[in-house]
């Protein structure tokens, strides 16, 4: 069975929820003041993406094989609703150098926002 493509990713910062929008420029301004090169990578996510992204991490968690198709699971994210951004690094993506991630997280809790600790890239308001 043939992988179905992959559904479009959302990079708009202003498809964001109201209040997240100004705390994640002012992330995204002291990142870039610290000398890192951080970029939004994806902000508001369609249920259609939710199910191809959880379908292809739970595929290969549970099979440790490359994935070839999805089965529509699915799991729910802040990505939905437009409480979370994923932040990376725009010339390295996900191999920034620790500095990278560690200055993400303490920018993001500056402005009331939160981290995970099982994957650095993403930040997200819970209010």
């Amino acid at each position: 069975m043939r992988a179905p493509p992959e559904p479009k990713r959302d990079r708009d910062i202003n498809h964001l929820q109201p209040y997240l929008i100004p705390r994640v420029l002012a992330i995204l301004n002291a990142m870039k003041a610290r000398g890192f090169d951080a970029m939004p990578f994806e902000t508001l996510r369609s249920q259609a993406r939710q199910n191809y992204l959880y379908g292809i991490g739970r595929r290969y968690l549970l099979t440790r094989k490359p994935v070839t198709f999805l089965d529509g699971v699915h799991k729910f994210s802040m990505h939905q609703k437009g409480k979370a951004v994923d932040v990376v690094s725009q010339s390295q993506l996900w191999n920034a150098p620790t500095s990278f991630w560690s200055a993400l997280k303490s920018e993001a809790a500056k402005v009331g926002l939160h981290s995970l600790g099982f994957e650095k890239c993403h930040i997200e308001w819970r209010g």
